[in-house]
């Protein structure tokens, strides 16, 4: 699979500026209405080079690289890729990828709800076999590939990527759109913004070893000393337009900014004013910070340095926590800004006006009025302190280059009421000229009396801070002041050894609470049928589990369907009247002309594929769709029959009434349902399926169709629905089109106590059969009790209640740690 991109090049692929280029581009531009992004761009890069692209936020760089790999088609221009013209109204991101050409993208693409071998997949599938065990390679893939570029990395392969911190998603992000053997191009957009020095150290070795097998490489970064380092030449551009191109060798990075604008470095220090002996915000004490408490005080910048994941990020989020740790002592009102836009930062459907003010609408009464006239003066003299374009408040957010976004980031954090400015790697991905204005802001903070506790990946920016104190292993090992504070000073610190080894508890907490997590349904059926068994023991039965299992059939099935559906961060609100429709069908059409019943099914499958549609091409809301669906199945239920009535077919019954080593049958085809559910939840295309549930950017990124695997999941969900209603058809022998109306809500109960999320791509198909035949149970356990069956309902209510109390309970305990 991988063998061949793993082994050492034996030589170096020399340059040759008279051999054809591996890409060419040729009067590239893109418009967008009477905005021109990018601009008569003429630009080529040869086999075994590093082109280093380097230009200020929303110079055009991003996008022309969707440009490269098919995400964006341009307005004009041609592409040429090793001497054949590209067909750019057809070149997609799959035929990028089916070309050699990949990308690890500055605001990352991976799935969160995944593991790491399994967004593997999603870029390289052409390794998926059929094999119940496909997933295997992918875990090898993924563990050569993360090791071969960074050694020492032990990245878990089987972790969900949404666990990892923001550092080994940026691995993961590179090593698999690195693994591709048939790789020609490989573009870095910013591939080194949230790691240490250690780890871009690794990644500049790889890159040199890619292109001594004649890989070209595109190394996109605002770290300009690295891009110098590792390229052959370097790219400026500015407006949308390439303005400069030379050699590496012998450029300097005042030469980089002068062409990239003249903005200045902005890396000497600012000055500080006099500030008296502010208040004390922050105190730390205790064995992890030192021998003698550490006071941080307002007016004061305090960057935090060390190795990546040696404890910085751990205090942000116990400074920021509602209850920080006895240790910790906080006196103040603190402010966030993340460096993780994508995961933690940004609102993605919201204007960057919206996105500005959220902070202080969420601070108001919760019965005051949003008014945008109100908020808009606020934003726009935040946006003017950070230059960030007034005249873009109105665009969505994710219309703004990666470094615009954190600049309104930034500004949704410019509280006056704010004492303590917290700072989580805010200048990821941020030009050069924006960090100066950031950097001038950070002292205007500080200036005004707040405290700014600063973490960053780049040491040279601590050169901005009062003091730099530096972690290693969880624990402050020095603290830097004044003329002391240097890159050198840093590194060095960085390595000393803590006074004892970091513990690790709460890796295995976290294991025991997510494993709780996953038992609660089944906890919760275990004793509701132990309740049952201890009053009547005959429930144990055969004949006691047949006659309690029967009606749990149907709305397991349902469950299912309902569950696939939610995979995908949606709800179908006419799963109970799609099984009713069925019912009557089967009932009634396939009994009489089998042919006909057998195309009403088939059209049945057809609307439900239609409903994915029209979903994901029109970008209306499942939950509008579905509900107007339910309407539909619903009035040609009762054109078709209008009362109760009607018999099953002879063959029909015989599929649901057989018997296996004497198990009872409802039992059978419960585990049968379920294994199913899981079979296709662990395949490839369930793996896809999931992806979708967390983001579709990622995915089309990738070349994966959203409207396909919309289709299939809606046909998947009807499949299950669809045995449902002939289930209800062949135990009842008759048909009733309110048969399925009340399982549409219980569906959804049953998903939810069964461990999925409604929003996000987390699904449990076991839990999910263990949540529907624990509400199915409510009404004999009632009856069992003595206790009316008109209470049915409100016992299923308290259950999801009780059970959703327990699930947000474990979750908090697990955050918390």
């Amino acid at each position: 699979m991988l063998d061949a991109m793993l082994e050492p090049a034996p030589t170096a692929v020399p340059l040759d500026a008279n051999r054809e280029a591996l890409l060419r581009l040729q009067s590239i531009g893109k418009s967008y209405g009477s905005t021109r992004a990018n601009h008569d761009i003429n630009l080529e890069i040869h086999a075994g080079e590093v082109l280093g692209l380097v230009g200020a936020n929303g110079a055009g760089k991003s996008t022309l690289m969707r440009i490269l790999c098919g995400v964006t088609m341009p307005s004009d221009g041609t592409m040429r890729l090793a001497g054949e013209p590209l067909d750019l109204a057809a070149f997609s991101p799959a035929e990028a990828r089916r070309r050699g050409i990949r990308i690890a993208w500055q605001e990352l693409s991976l799935s969160p709800n995944l593991s790491v071998a399994e967004n593997f997949y999603v870029e390289q599938p052409q390794f998926a076999r059929l094999n119940p065990l496909w997933l295997r390679d992918y875990h090898r893939l993924a563990k050569e590939a993360l090791e071969r570029i960074f050694p020492g990395a032990r990245v878990p392969t089987s972790q969900l990527v949404g666990e990892l911190s923001i550092a080994e998603r940026q691995m993961v992000e590179i090593a698999r759109a690195a693994s591709d053997p048939q790789l020609k191009l490989l573009i870095l957009d910013e591939p080194t913004s949230s790691l240490g020095a250690e780890r871009s150290r690794q990644l500049r070795s790889f890159v040199r070893n890619l292109t001594a097998r004649g890989i070209g490489v595109i190394f996109i970064s605002h770290k300009l000393s690295e891009v110098i380092d590792i390229s052959d030449r370097v790219v400026a551009m500015r407006n949308g337009q390439v303005v400069w191109v030379r050699q590496a060798e012998g450029t300097s990075i005042a030469d980089l900014v002068d062409a990239m604008g003249g903005a200045g470095a902005a890396q000497e220090r600012l000055a500080r004013e006099h500030v008296s002996d502010g208040e004390v915000r922050v105190r730390l004490s205790g064995d992890r910070f030192g021998p003698e408490p550490i006071e941080l005080k307002s007016g004061e910048i305090i960057g935090i340095a060390g190795l990546e994941g040696s404890g910085q990020r751990d205090l942000l989020a116990a400074l920021f926590s509602r209850k920080p740790p006895a240790d910790i002592m906080r006196n103040g009102r603190t402010r966030y800004v993340s460096g993780d836009r994508g995961y933690e930062g940004v609102f993605p459907l919201w204007s960057v006006l919206d996105n500005i003010s959220i902070g202080r609408i969420a601070r108001r009464s919760p019965l005051s009025l949003v008014r945008d006239g109100q908020e808009r003066p606020v934003a726009r003299e935040r946006a003017r302190r950070l230059a960030l374009d007034e005249q873009r408040l109105d665009s969505n957010i994710l219309d703004l280059s990666g470094g615009n976004q954190q600049k309104a980031l930034v500004a949704r954090a410019l509280d006056e009421d704010a004492d303590i400015i917290l700072l989580d790697d805010p200048t990821r991905g941020v030009d050069i000229a924006a960090k100066g204005d950031f950097y001038r802001l950070v002292r205007e903070i500080a200036n005004a009396g707040k405290l700014v506790i600063w973490h960053s990946t780049e040491d040279l920016e601590f050169l901005q801070c009062d003091r730099v104190l530096v972690f290693a292993g969880g624990e402050i090992v020095a603290e830097l002041t004044g003329s002391d504070i240097s890159e050198e000073a840093i590194v060095a610190a960085s390595f000393l050894q803590p006074k004892k080894p970091p513990e690790a508890p709460s890796e295995g907490r976290t294991r025991v609470i997510a494993t709780a997590l996953r038992a609660i349904p089944f906890v919760s059926l275990l004793a509701v049928f132990a309740i049952m068994t201890s009053i009547n023991p005959l429930v144990a039965s055969t004949f006691g589990l047949e006659l309690l299992l029967a009606p749990a059939v149907t709305l397991v099935l349902i469950a299912l369907a309902q569950m696939f559906v939610v995979g995908g961060s949606e709800i179908d609100l006419g799963v109970g009247g799609f099984t009713g429709f069925i019912n009557v069908v089967s009932a009634t059409i396939l009994v009489a002309s089998p042919l006909l019943g057998i195309g009403a099914l088939v059209a049945g499958l057809l609307g439900y594929a239609l409903i994915g549609f029209i979903i994901q091409a029109r970008a209306i809301p499942a939950i509008v769709v579905t509900l107007g669906a339910s309407f539909i199945w619903m009035g040609m239920g009762q054109t078709i029959q209008s009362s109760p009535g009607g018999s099953a077919p002879s063959w029909l019954a015989p599929l649901f009434n057989w018997s296996l080593w004497g198990l009872p049958t409802p039992l059978i085809l419960i585990a049968l349902a379920g294994m199913v559910a899981v079979c296709l939840d662990r395949s490839p295309t369930g793996t896809i399926l999931r992806a979708f549930g967390s983001g579709t950017r990622a995915l089309e990124r990738a070349g994966w169709s959203p409207i396909r695997y919309a289709m299939l999941r809606y046909v998947i969900a009807a499949a299950f629905a669809m045995v449902a209603g002939l289930y209800v058809t062949a135990t009842n022998h008759a048909s009733d089109i309110n048969a399925g109306a009340s399982f549409t809500l219980l569906s959804i109960a049953a998903v939810v106590i069964g461990g999925c999320q409604l929003l996000g791509g987390f699904i449990a198909p076991l839990g999910v059969v263990a949540g529907a035949v624990t509400l199915a149970l409510i009404g004999a356990l009632l009856a069992s009790l003595g206790v009316n069956t008109d209470y049915n309902a409100a016992v299923q209510g308290s259950l999801l209640i009780a059970i959703l109390a327990l699930q947000a309970l474990a979750l908090r305990r697990r955050k918390n740690g």
